[in-house]
């Protein structure tokens, strides 16, 4: 899934990714198409979020679209499993429509949950609703 990002405000870049305010409360992260996620790149991903958030005193839920993804290992899992910062963070909902997208979504959740809820969902409109119904609690 590629997201049409043009009514959507960026707030910066990584060496892997695109990163955007959806709505107050909602940032997305749009992955380059094809790329391979590690410890480094995931660890830049969480630096670029929160240096937009923590100045704001802001708390988001963040959208990721997974199926951009071709590969992230375990040193990235790790990272997205203990950096995120709870008061900054209210929630991740991983977006993935394609059988590999969905894939590495689950494995993610499945083996060690991340500290910060996070949610597979196959359309966009679906994280959304569920990211709004988060912040809001």
């Amino acid at each position: 899934m590629t997201p049409d990002t043009s009514a959507w405000t960026r707030i910066g870049r990584s060496s892997n990714a695109d990163f955007f305010e959806v709505e107050p409360g909602i940032l997305a992260v749009v992955p380059f198409d094809g790329i391979t996620d590690n410890a480094a790149t995931a660890a830049e991903s969480i630096r670029v979020q929160l240096e937009y958030l923590r100045p704001k005193g802001m708390r988001a839920g963040v959208l990721v679209f997974m199926d951009r993804v071709a590969e992230q290992d375990s040193g990235a899992r790790a990272v997205y499993r203990e950096a995120p910062d709870p008061a900054f963070h209210a929630c991740f909902a991983l977006v993935g429509s394609t059988i590999f997208g969905r894939a590495v979504s689950s494995v993610f959740i499945g083996l060690h949950p991340p500290r910060v809820p996070t949610r597979m969902f196959g359309t966009l409109e679906e994280a959304i609703a569920w990211i709004r119904e988060t912040v809001q609690a």
